[in-house]
Formats: C-alpha cells, sequence, structure tokens
C-alpha cells in the first residue's frame, strides 16, 4: 500500500473516526497515536479524501504534512506552470542551436603545409555558401570534398566531416614525388662542394674516391660504369652517398674608433609668438654650421585661447673621436660573421648538419675582423647537370 498522503488528525472520539473511514472503503498504510487527541495517518489519495471528508462533516482538525504520487505532481505542475514554459523554451532554443553550423576548423596532416594554405581553404568554403550560422541540413560533406580538391591547392586527401554544430576539414599536402633516376643513363656523381670524405655509399657505378680523401667542388667521386666481364664496361646512372665534412666561412668587420658629434657649450637662441598656424618672430638668431636643436613651448592664452611661445635653442656641435667597447663589437661581429656563414649554407641547396663552429679575431690598425667556420656534415654527391644548374 503506497503512503501517499500523511494526515493529522486532532480531536475526541478518533478511533470512532477511524472505524467509521474504514466501513467508507478508506486503508491505511499506517496509524501513530500522536497524544490523547492526535493521530497520524499515512494512506493513499482516495483514503486521505474519506478522511478529509469525515474531518469536515464533524468538525474536527485536519492537516495535510505531506502529499506525494502523481497527484502531487499534478498539483506541483499547476502552481508552477511557467516552469513547463521554461522548459519548452529551452528545448526549442536547443534545438534551433543544434540545428545551425558555429565551427569551422580547419586542420592539417602529413607534410607542412605551404604559407597561406589555410586561407584557400576557408576562402573556396566560402565560394560555396560555407559560413557560420547556416543549416546544418544545407552541407553536402561529399560535394564539397570534391570542390575543395579541385579548387583549393595541391593535396593527396581532403576530408570533410560534420561533429554536430562543428565541419572539421582536413586536408594532407601532396607529397612531391622522389627523384627518379634511370639507371641505363650513363651519369656520374661529383662533389658539390670541398670537403675530406668521410664515408661512401654505391647503390650503381663505381667509387672513385675512399674515406679520408680530401676533394675539390667538381672531382668525380662516383664514376658511371660498371664491369660486365673482365675486359667490357658498360655505361651506368651512378648511384649514392658520399657524406664528407667540409666548411663554409663568414666574416664580419667594424672600427674600434668612430667619430660622434658632442655638443660644445656654445648656443643661441631664437623665439617666436604662434596663434593658430600665424606666427611673429620675437628674436632671431644666425645658428651654427653643426648643431642640435631643442624646442621649448610656453602657453600663454591657457585653455580658452591656443596662443603660445615657441623658443628653439641652437646648440654647436663639433666631430669627436670615441672608442667603441671592444667586447660588445667583438659580439656584435661574432653574430655577423656566424650568421652569414649559416646564410651560405641555406643558400646551398643541400641537406647538411652542423658539427661544430669556432670564430676567430684579428685587429688591423684600428679595425676588427672576426670570422667564423660553421663544420657541417652533408651528402656531396650531385650529378654534373646540377652542378651546372647551380653555377648559373
Amino acid at each position: 500500500m503506497n503512503r501517499d498522503v500523511r494526515l493529522r488528525v486532532e480531536g475526541s472520539l478518533l478511533e470512532r473516526l477511524i472505524q467509521r473511514a474504514l466501513n467508507d472503503g478508506a486503508s491505511f498504510a499506517r496509524i501513530q497515536r500522536l497524544g490523547p487527541r492526535s493521530i497520524q495517518l499515512d494512506a493513499d489519495a482516495r483514503s486521505a479524501d474519506i478522511v478529509r471528508a469525515l474531518c469536515e462533516k464533524y468538525w474536527l482538525d485536519c492537516r495535510v504534512l505531506r502529499r506525494g504520487g502523481f497527484a502531487a505532481m499534478r498539483d506541483k505542475l499547476r502552481a508552477r506552470w511557467t516552469l513547463g514554459l521554461g522548459a519548452l523554451l529551452c528545448a526549442a532554443i536547443c534545438a534551433l542551436f543544434l540545428s545551425r553550423l558555429w565551427l569551422v576548423d580547419v586542420r592539417f596532416t602529413g607534410p607542412a603545409p605551404q604559407l597561406g594554405s589555410e586561407r584557400a581553404i576557408r576562402d573556396c568554403l566560402e565560394e560555396h555558401g560555407v559560413r557560420v550560422g547556416m543549416p546544418v541540413s544545407a552541407v553536402d560533406a561529399e560535394l564539397l570534398q570534391s570542390e575543395l580538391l579541385a579548387g583549393a591547392g595541391d593535396y593527396s586527401f581532403v576530408g570533410v566531416r560534420r561533429q554536430g554544430v562543428r565541419l572539421l576539414v582536413e586536408a594532407s599536402p601532396e607529397v612531391p614525388a622522389p627523384q627518379v633516376y634511370d639507371l641505363n643513363y650513363a651519369r656520374d656523381l661529383v662533389a658539390a662542394r670541398d670537403g675530406v670524405v668521410e664515408s661512401i655509399t654505391v647503390h650503381a657505378g663505381h667509387a672513385a674516391v675512399k674515406p679520408g680523401d680530401t676533394v675539390r667542388r667538381g672531382q668525380l667521386l662516383i664514376r658511371g660504369e660498371e664491369a660486365r666481364t673482365r675486359e667490357e664496361t658498360a655505361p651506368v646512372g651512378a648511384s649514392g652517398e658520399v657524406i664528407a665534412r667540409s666548411w663554409c666561412e663568414g666574416s664580419a668587420e667594424g672600427a674600434l674608433t668612430g667619430a660622434a658629434l658632442r655638443r660644445t657649450g656654445r648656443c643661441e637662441a631664437e623665439s617666436a609668438l604662434q596663434l593658430l598656424g600665424l606666427s611673429l618672430p620675437l628674436s632671431e638668431c644666425a645658428g651654427y654650421a653643426s648643431e642640435e636643436a631643442e624646442l621649448e613651448i610656453l602657453p600663454v592664452g591657457g585653455l580658452f585661447l591656443p596662443l603660445e611661445v615657441r623658443r628653439v635653442i641652437h646648440w654647436e656641435t663639433a666631430p669627436v673621436r670615441v672608442e667603441a667597447d671592444p667586447g660588445a663589437l667583438e659580439a656584435r661581429l661574432r653574430a655577423l660573421a656566424l650568421a652569414e656563414a649559416r646564410a651560405k649554407l641555406a643558400a646551398g641547396g643541400m641537406d647538411w648538419t652542423l658539427r661544430s663552429t669556432w670564430t676567430d679575431c684579428e685587429t688591423e690598425g684600428d679595425v676588427l675582423r672576426v670570422r667564423a667556420v660553421c663544420e657541417i656534415a652533408a651528402n656531396i654527391a650531385v650529378t654534373r647537370d646540377a652542378l651546372n644548374q647551380e653555377v648559373n
């Protein structure tokens, strides 16, 4: 039996009240005596209505202490009808929000994309009507994927996915095709730069140098021929790697002494009265051939009248010899020399690994010269055609 309603009845002859309620069809889950004139009843909603009707008939005090079940829920909903309206409004707003596209993300995978690749993809999406706030149902992911592959750039893969209110575009830049060698085409590999050979790996052809040899730029490293028999050789396309130590230099120089302008202490002044672009000279001066000028402004009219006195002081200057800070100059020249050496390596167009760097300084007169050397390890084996193109 449920206990949806809890009642408290106060009065006399409460046992007869309970018996009369039982005779009328009421049933109770619990009856508790609270005092000589007070009892507490737990019953269902129908039994509670019977007890309340009897209490009203016989003028007894009956109070509802607790009400539960469907009836209580119904009463609460009636009392708080705005709660249901708010829930419906919230559900409508959520449905409207979830039916629109609010995020458009572009993600790249694989090789690093080119500068401006994301902007190109977003421009292509805008051309096809994809914008924040559009209906999600209007987004055709397969069509967008095809359009981006065709017009957004060189990509090996473009994927478009809808994730709720988010549109995710994943793109992978196209990987350039590796260089293909024709093994039947006669070709030698020569040194791209001066260096000392550390290791040789020959895939096709015949090595013309060995580890420890010093080679010059353009010297033959791997000969493009292979022995067919003891007396016969056949031309092939040489292929392999020749790792060599090489060096690249950079230099910078700077003067230990220099000229600077210093004030001699002599000065002259001129002044003028100025109002709204109009100027009235008050005093004049000839000035100096080499000078520094200082401007002083004295307001005369205050906040209401833009009248002011402009006074210009001309300070005479003369060149003097000053000595530079040797430590600071050397540090700056070392950085410049190393930067020049690294720039030369970057302009060489080959992959290299930096082994070590060092610098040396020499002073000649008042000039400080710094030489920086970068030692690298690189594959210096290139074709003659590539070497000639680099020269041109």
